[in-house]
């Protein structure tokens, strides 16, 4: 089988991330990302709350979390064909490509979760999902609401919206004449918007000092819908994501074409597995969230394997 691991992003975080790695080797992970980060993932990751109320602690802890599944995946003997991250889990994806090591995405990261959430303190904004409205529909609110942007596609007839608090319960109001309706995020601020730019410059002066490697398997990239080849295209791509709209529903519509024949959503929340459902329901999809579920996956790729092999006569 072609695996391709998807790595989840901020709002994806539930109660015992670290709690449910404790006694594995995986736990070491969180002391690791915890050390680069300068706080303590340990107790930090386990607590949703403090995670949902501020970006520089939700992003260490959700990327602690997924390089924990990657690495109980990997220690398994399971790797995957294809990787890619939604949003934050784009530097998962590429510490999982070997485009960056692990201590230095956490460094990244780190920088990247302060640097944010700074920008939300200096513009405050909020994120809503939108549902139940078709493309035509979401450009006529998008219309009538010019002060909301779109922040991710992720399967059809879901997308999000940031934008200002007043901007986006005025959208909320819209996507209800038109027949749909918005459903708040548990975020910080308004990201992937215009209020993200003073992030940029943060997080470009970090990767700048940091060393990036050509990814070492195909490296699908949330802001561009495109594979990554090169560092630089990682770099620019890691930088561009802080303001880009996520293009997750082209991501998904891709992975049938590169022969991938099973979705393993790495990480907390079990968000992208449910959109990967609606997008490319011809793929089976497992998530893990905790050592467990681990098994799970290799089981498949086994019995995928003993189907494939030829019938004795």
């Amino acid at each position: 089988m072609r695996p391709a691991f998807l790595f989840p992003g901020q709002g994806s975080q539930r109660p015992a991330m670290a709690s449910a790695w404790r006694g594995t080797p995986q736990e070491r992970v969180f002391t690791e990302v915890g050390h680069a980060a300068g706080m303590d993932l340990r107790a930090l990751a386990d607590d949703a709350d403090r995670c949902g109320a501020s970006t520089a602690v939700a992003q260490p802890a959700i990327l602690a979390a997924s390089l924990a599944a990657f690495d109980a995946l990997t220690a398994a003997g399971v790797r995957p064909a294809v990787v890619a991250g939604h949003s934050l889990g784009e530097v998962t994806a590429a510490v999982a490509a070997e485009a960056l090591s692990p201590a230095d995405g956490a460094l990244l990261v780190a920088e990247r979760g302060r640097a944010m959430g700074a920008a939300c303190a200096a513009s405050p904004g909020s994120m809503a999902a939108v549902v139940r409205l078709d493309d035509d529909a979401l450009e006529t609110l998008l219309r009538r609401v010019p002060a909301v942007a779109v922040a991710n596609v992720n399967a059809p007839g879901q997308a999000v919206l940031a934008g200002p608090p007043a901007a986006i319960e005025r959208a909320g109001a819209a996507a209800r004449e038109l027949g749909g309706r918005l459903l708040p995020l548990d975020v910080e601020g308004a990201f992937h918007s215009a209020a993200m730019t003073s992030a940029v410059v943060r997080v470009d002066a970090v990767l700048r000092r940091l060393p990036v490697h050509d990814p070492t398997v195909t490296f699908l990239s949330g802001a561009t819908a495109a594979a990554l080849r090169t560092a630089g295209e990682v770099t620019r791509a890691l930088v561009d994501g802080i303001l880009a709209p996520v293009r997750w529903r082209e991501v998904q519509e891709q992975l049938p074409g590169l022969g991938v024949d099973l979705l393993v959503e790495v990480g907390p929340g079990g968000v992208l597995g449910g959109l990967a459902r609606r997008t490319v329901p011809g793929i089976p999809v497992l998530s893990v969230e905790g050592p467990g579920d681990v098994a799970e996956v290799v089981d498949a790729l086994a019995g995928a394997d003993a189907r494939a092999l030829p019938a004795e006569v």
